[in-house]
C-alpha cells in the first residue's frame, strides 16, 4: 500500500514537471518567438518574460563623450515633425564593447501588458497574447511601466550598476530613431538613408502597412516579419509607438524649445507604403474628448533606465569629465585662448592710454593754476618742476609697458598664423586623400561593373549549354562563381563610396575641394589614367548632400557613370 501511494506521488509529481516545462515553452514561444543568443531575458508577473536587446551608443570609456547623430530627413511632407536636426544619445549600462541601452525586441504586447495591470489575474498565455497592447493611453502605458519597474526592484535577473537597479520607462524621442535606424551595425551612409538596410528592399519582408496585400486593416501579430540590423521587431509600421517626452518641432537643425502633445514614431499597419521612414515622427493630443487619448494603432515598447549618476563616485567622475571638456588642447581651442589674451592686452593698454591722458589734464590744469595765481614764481616753478618730473617718470613707465605688450602682442599674432598655416595644411592633406580615394573607388567601381557585365552575358550561356548538356555544368558553376564574387565586390566597394561621401560631407566644408582637385591628380603620378575618375568623384560629392536617400539608386548611378568612363 505503501508504495502504490509513493508511485502516486512520484507520478502526479512527474505529471507537473511536465505541466511546468510545457507552460515555459508556451511563454518563451509567446513572448519571444525569434531567440537570439544575445538577448536579454527578464522575468514579469504571472510567470511572463520580456525580452531586451542591447543598442551600442559610444565606445568610449567617458560617459560625458556622447553619440551625436542626424535625425530626420529632408524628403518630407511635414518638415515641422521631421527636417534634419541634430541629436544626442548615450546609454545607461557599460561594458567592453562600450556604452549601450536596453530597448525591448518587440512592441509591448496585450498578454504583457494584462500581467503588469493585473496580476491577480493571470491568463495562460495563448497566441492572442501577442498582438501589441493597443487602445492604451500615454497614462496607462506609464502606469505599466510603473508597475513592472517595481516588480524589478524585487527580482533577481534585473541588471543592477552600482547597486541601482534598472527601472523601465518608454524610450525616447533619441533612442527610438537611433534604434530604428541600425545604430552602430550600419555604415554611416546606411544609417542615414530613409530606412534601415532590407533584403531585396522589399519593406514587406520588414513591416505592416495599409493595404490587402499587407495588413489588410487589422494589427498583426508581433514578431512575424523580420527584424532591423539590431534584431528589432516591428519598428516600422504594425503599431506606432509613443515616446517618453513631448512631442517638439524642428526648427532649422534643431528641435523648437516648446513641448506639446504625445511624440508618436514608426508609422502603423494604418499608414501609407511610403510613410514608414525612420524619420516618420508625428504628434497625438494627450486628450480627445475630456479623456486620455487611445487609438487602435497606437502602443509603445519599453526601455531600461538607470539614473545619470549611480553613486557618488559617478557623480564626481561626471563633473571632472564636464570640467575636463573646457581643457581641450586642440588647434581651435587654443586659438580662442591666444584670442582671449589679445582681448586683456588690447584692455590693458587702453586703460594705460586713459591713465595717461587723465595725467596730462592734471599737467594742463597746474599749468593754468600757476598762470593764474600771483604767488611766488620760485614755488611755482618748484612745483611745475615736481609735476613734469612725475609726468616724465609716469610716460617712461607707460612707454616700457607699451613697448612690453606690443611685443607680446606680435608674438601672439605669429603662433595664430602658424598655427592657422598648419591646421590649412593638415585639411588639404585629408582632402586630397579623400579625393584620391574617391577617384581610385570610382575606378575600381567601373572595373567591377565591367567584369559584373562580362561573366553575367557569358553565364547565360553557360546555363545554355549546361541545361542541354549535363557535362558542360562545371564550366556553368565555374563561371557562377565568378559572376558571384564580383558581384559581391562590386556592392563593397560601392557602398564604401557612399561612405567616403558621406565622411567628407560630414566634416568638411565642399568649397575646399575645388582647390585640391589638381594636386590630388598628381599625386597618382604620370603614368595612371585616374584623372577623369577624380572629377566624377568630386562632382558625386558636390550633389550628395541633395541625392535621393534611396541608396539602391544612388549606386546604380554611380556604378552607370564611373563605368561610362571606364569604357571610353
Amino acid at each position: 500500500m505503501k508504495k502504490l501511494c509513493l508511485s502516486l506521488v512520484l507520478a502526479s509529481l512527474g505529471s507537473l514537471a511536465l505541466t511546468n516545462s510545457a507552460m515555459a515553452d508556451d511563454v518563451n514561444e509567446i513572448y519571444n518567438p525569434n531567440p537570439d543568443k544575445d538577448d536579454v531575458v527578464l522575468s514579469m508577473p504571472c510567470d511572463g518574460i520580456m525580452v531586451f536587446r542591447k543598442v551600442y551608443t559610444s565606445n568610449d570609456p567617458k560617459k560625458i563623450k556622447d553619440k551625436k547623430y542626424n535625425a530626420g530627413t529632408a524628403q518630407n511632407e511635414s518638415p515641422m515633425g521631421q527636417n534634419p536636426n541634430k541629436r544626442y544619445v548615450q546609454g545607461s549600462f557599460y561594458d567592453k564593447k562600450g556604452y549601450y541601452f536596453l530597448i525591448s525586441k518587440y512592441e509591448l504586447m496585450k498578454g504583457q501588458y494584462d500581467a503588469l495591470t493585473d496580476s491577480s489575474k493571470c491568463k495562460a498565455p495563448n497566441k492572442m497574447a501577442r498582438l501589441p497592447a493597443v487602445k492604451v493611453s500615454y497614462f496607462d502605458l506609464i502606469n505599466a511601466a510603473n508597475a513592472y519597474s517595481i516588480y524589478l526592484q524585487k527580482a533577481k535577473d534585473v541588471p543592477t550598476v552600482d547597486g541601482q537597479k534598472a527601472y523601465v520607462r518608454l524610450p525616447t524621442d533619441e533612442e527610438w530613431e537611433y534604434a530604428a535606424r541600425g545604430g552602430s551595425k550600419v555604415t554611416q551612409s546606411e544609417f542615414e538613408a530613409l530606412r534601415p538596410p532590407m533584403e531585396n528592399d522589399d519593406i514587406s519582408l520588414y513591416a505592416w502597412y495599409q493595404g490587402a496585400d499587407s495588413a489588410n486593416g487589422k494589427v498583426q501579430l508581433t514578431g512575424l516579419k523580420k527584424p532591423n540590423p539590431l534584431g528589432l521587431y516591428d519598428m516600422l509600421g504594425n503599431a506606432q509607438e509613443m515616446t517618453l517626452e513631448p512631442f517638439k518641432a524642428v526648427r532649422t537643425g534643431r528641435l523648437l524649445g516648446l513641448s506639446g502633445g504625445i511624440c508618436v514614431r514608426g508609422g502603423s499597419y494604418l499608414s501609407k507604403e511610403s510613410a514608414l521612414t525612420n524619420a516618420t515622427r508625428t504628434e497625438k493630443p494627450l486628450y480627445v474628448n475630456g479623456k486620455p487619448l487611445t487609438a487602435p494603432d497606437t502602443g509603445t515598447r519599453f526601455v531600461l533606465g538607470l539614473p545619470v549618476a549611480t553613486s557618488v563616485k559617478e557623480v564626481k567622475n561626471l563633473n571632472e569629465e564636464i570640467l575636463s571638456l573646457g581643457e581641450d588642447d586642440s588647434d581651435e581651442n587654443a586659438l580662442s585662448g591666444e584670442a582671449n589674451k589679445i582681448a586683456k592686452l588690447d584692455a590693458e593698454n587702453k586703460k594705460n592710454k586713459e591713465v595717461f591722458k587723465k595725467e596730462q589734464e592734471k599737467l594742463k590744469s597746474a599749468n593754468d593754476e600757476l598762470s593764474a595765481q600771483n604767488s611766488s614764481l620760485e614755488q611755482k616753478a618748484e612745483k611745475l618742476i615736481n609735476i613734469n618730473s612725475d609726468l616724465m617718470a609716469l610716460n617712461d613707465k607707460l612707454s616700457k609697458s607699451n613697448d612690453d605688450l606690443n611685443g607680446q602682442l606680435g608674438s601672439l599674432k605669429e603662433k595664430i598664423v602658424k598655427a592657422n598655416d598648419e591646421r590649412e595644411s593638415m585639411r588639404d592633406v585629408a582632402i586630397t586623400a579623400n579625393l584620391r580615394l574617391g577617384g581610385f573607388l570610382c575606378k575600381s567601381i567601373a572595373d567591377e561593373t565591367s567584369s559584373v557585365q562580362y561573366f553575367e552575358s557569358i553565364r547565360k550561356l553557360a546555363k545554355m549549354r549546361c541545361d542541354e548538356n549535363q557535362e558542360r555544368c562545371k564550366f556553368y558553376e565555374k563561371i557562377n562563381n565568378n559572376y558571384t564574387r564580383h558581384k559581391q565586390a562590386l556592392h563593397s566597394i560601392i557602398t564604401y563610396y557612399g561612405d567616403t561621401m558621406a565622411n567628407a560631407s560630414a566634416n568638411y566644408n565642399l568649397k575646399d575641394f575645388k582647390s585640391q582637385l589638381a594636386s590630388s591628380k598628381e599625386a597618382f603620378g604620370a603614368e595612371t589614367s585616374y584623372d577623369e575618375f577624380v572629377d566624377k568623384y568630386y562632382s558625386h560629392l558636390m550633389s550628395y548632400k541633395n541625392l535621393s536617400k534611396d541608396r539602391d539608386k544612388n549606386q546604380k548611378m554611380w556604378s552607370e557613370q564611373c563605368q561610362s568612363i571606364g569604357t571610353k
